[in-house]
């Protein structure tokens, strides 16, 4: 049987109980309150138990070495990771409360924790680059180079070489004819857009077949094996600069974006969501991007601990 959903209004109450009761001046009064939420409904107790969680994790992100990624891995993984050369650093795994891991992404050879941003050189040369909480396999051998993206986004400039190339998800995959591109991959779709050369793209499932992909355009996969064709931004490759771009974008959509590089919950009020920005915004410290957006928007910004965050209208 299936775990019924939490609301987000369950979720944020209980967070603003936890950032209560966590203070130090907290009454008998207020427990007492607490009390009567708690016991008011199943949800908010599962809530209650999810925030605890997300606490804890927090305060106590698990590290796991590169020493025992790879006494997990197999003899082809290890070889293929000394062969990628001492400079790189693999993530930890990551906490994430309450976002389930995809099925098999124990098994990725390279990840990103939430907020990292990585360039590597693969064995053929190629370079790939993981976005913010990303996890991705490789597997090159004489025949042909595979990588498989378990989570996240990657980006691939790629190096001459006689053997095929293929990026596969559990959407769809993209087979690039010499060329670089981007490969992002959510719980609802897979996004390929191509910057040189062109990309060939399968969704996982139906029958709509081969896409091929010229530079300058993209195409959105979706679960159910449907392509649809897209004009991708520049904006979209800042982040390999360590940037969030905005260009008279919505501030909804650049706080979602946003969220993608912190710990924690990042929530806006509706009343915020059609506010306008445009800059350039470094993500080498996301608080200060939240500072900077109060002291240019109409918004405030409320912490109610360090990893619940939300930004509402300043009037209010």
């Amino acid at each position: 049987m299936s775990t019924p959903e939490i609301s987000d209004e369950a979720l944020e109450q209980a967070a603003r109980w936890f950032a209560l009761l966590g203070a130090d001046n907290v009454s008998e009064e207020d427990r007492a309150h607490w009390r009567q939420w708690l016991n008011a409904s199943a949800g908010n107790q599962r809530a209650w138990d999810r925030v605890g969680r997300i606490d804890r994790a927090f305060h106590a992100m698990p590290v796991k070495s590169a020493g025992d990624i790879l006494s997990d891995a197999g003899r082809r993984r290890r070889r293929l990771l000394r062969g990628l050369g001492g400079g790189l650093l693999l993530a930890p795994l990551g906490w994430w409360g309450w976002r389930q891991l995809p099925a098999g992404l124990g098994w990725a050879d390279l990840r990103t924790a939430v907020g990292e941003i990585r360039e590597v050189t693969l064995p053929d040369g190629s370079r790939l680059w993981l976005n913010t909480h990303s996890a991705v396999s490789l597997d090159f051998s004489a025949a042909d180079r595979q990588l498989h993206l378990w989570a996240g986004e990657l980006y691939l400039q790629t190096a001459r070489d006689v053997r095929p190339m293929r990026v596969t998800t559990a959407l769809g995959s993209a087979a690039p004819l010499g060329t670089a591109f981007g490969v992002r991959l959510t719980e609802e779709n897979l996004r390929v857009r191509v910057d040189r050369g062109r990309v060939a793209v399968n969704a996982a499932v139906g029958d709509a077949g081969e896409w091929l992909v010229e530079a300058g355009q993209g195409v959105v996969v979706d679960g159910e094996g449907r392509l649809e064709r897209i004009r991708p931004s520049a904006e979209e490759n800042a982040w390999r600069d360590r940037l969030l771009v905005a260009n008279g974008r919505r501030l909804g959509d650049f706080l979602d974006e946003l969220a993608r590089y912190r710990h924690g919950v990042l929530r806006y009020d509706p009343s915020v969501a059609d506010l306008k920005l445009s800059g350039g915004f470094p993500l080498d410290d996301t608080d200060r991007i939240l500072q900077v957006l109060e002291a240019t928007l109409p918004v405030k910004v409320t912490r109610l601990t360090p990893w619940w965050v939300k930004v509402e209208s300043a009037s209010r």
